[in-house]
């Protein structure tokens, strides 16, 4: 049977990674940058030049928002089912993004309109789908799908590889360094969702300060608020250093920036990361965010994803 793991493009899974892992597939969210409507870029071309342009600049009205129920029939009958077995869904975290509604909503008809697709291919196998919230988004929704894809590669049996993923997601962590508190604000806002208080933004905002934030479980969670950009990402690859000494879980680390990537790589933070990650014989993993998560987050954000052994930490100041 073939499988295959969704995840939709908050989840900044590089281009280079979906061509070594045929078995992970992106689907696109919508989003919408002034007057200009548009599917996610998935390509590494496409974000180069977008974070080139930078068309987010001077506070552009922009929104990022799941794909309609239509879109995600199209996708999945015309990508999914023709190719594959069954399926695996990880969306980002519900309080982020309407995908898990969207999947749950639609996915007894698509099951249904699945059996015409494949019978009209002359495909005599059901097609399953499964679908999850992920309760994480951006670098740590990669990792739960790298992890889940790797189980069912070894054989291991689908049901058991949905329990296993459910325990595991619990212990992924997603960290990102906010670089606009307030246009990240505004813009969660207009998608409806409420991460960050109005006191909090408007005093990060005359403060410069640069918030370190964690998402897990659907929980969203200010780490540090009143410290400069510059300390911020020290906070943050140090944190994934000491959790490299202290154990992963997972043996890959998921760095998404939301900017020219070798940009971050001439940090002096990252180096030491990357070094450190090489010692440790853990795989580092570095990519563009995508637009929709740019939108969310905003230009310069840096996002971390990792599964600590030492679930209790968190960066310090």
């Amino acid at each position: 049977m073939k499988h295959v793991v969704i995840v939709d493009s908050m989840s900044n899974i590089p281009a280079h990674v979906l061509e070594k892992r045929s078995h992970i597939k992106a689907i696109p969210l919508n989003t919408q940058i002034g007057g200009l409507v548009g599917l996610d870029f998935l390509e590494t071309e496409q974000l180069r030049q977008f974070y080139k342009e930078n068309p987010l600049k001077d506070d552009a009205k922009a929104n990022a928002t799941s794909p309609t129920s239509e879109q995600m029939s199209v996708f999945l009958l015309n990508e999914i089912v023709p190719h594959y077995d069954f399926a695996i869904f990880q969306t980002t975290s519900a309080a982020l993004s309407d995908v898990f509604k969207c999947i749950k909503g639609c996915a007894e008809t698509i099951e249904n309109d699945a059996r015409v697709v494949r019978k009209m291919a002359g495909i005599t196998e059901p097609f399953k789908l499964t679908f999850s919230n992920s309760g994480n988004s951006s670098s740590g929704q990669t990792l739960l799908a790298l992890y889940t894809d790797a189980l069912l590669n070894k054989g291991v049996a689908v049901e058991t590889v949905v329990e296993n993923a459910d325990r595991f997601k619990k212990k992924v962590k997603t960290y990102s360094v906010i670089h606009d508190i307030m246009q990240a604000r505004n813009r969660m806002k207009m998608s409806g969702y409420k991460t960050l208080s109005i006191t909090s933004a408007v005093s990060g905002q005359l403060h410069k300060n640069t918030p370190l934030v964690s998402l897990c479980n659907d929980k969203f969670r200010i780490i540090h608020l009143k410290i400069s950009y510059t300390q911020a990402i020290k906070s943050l690859f140090e944190y994934a250093e000491r959790c490299l000494e202290s154990g992963l879980h997972l043996p890959i680390i998921h760095v998404s920036y939301a900017g020219r990537v070798r940009d971050l790589r001439g940090m002096s933070e990252f180096k030491s990361l990357q070094n450190k990650a090489k010692e440790h014989g853990v795989m580092l993993i570095l990519g563009m965010m995508s637009v929709s998560a740019c939108i969310n987050y905003s230009a310069g954000s840096v996002s971390l994803g990792i599964v600590p052994k030492d679930e209790g930490a968190d960066p310090v100041n």
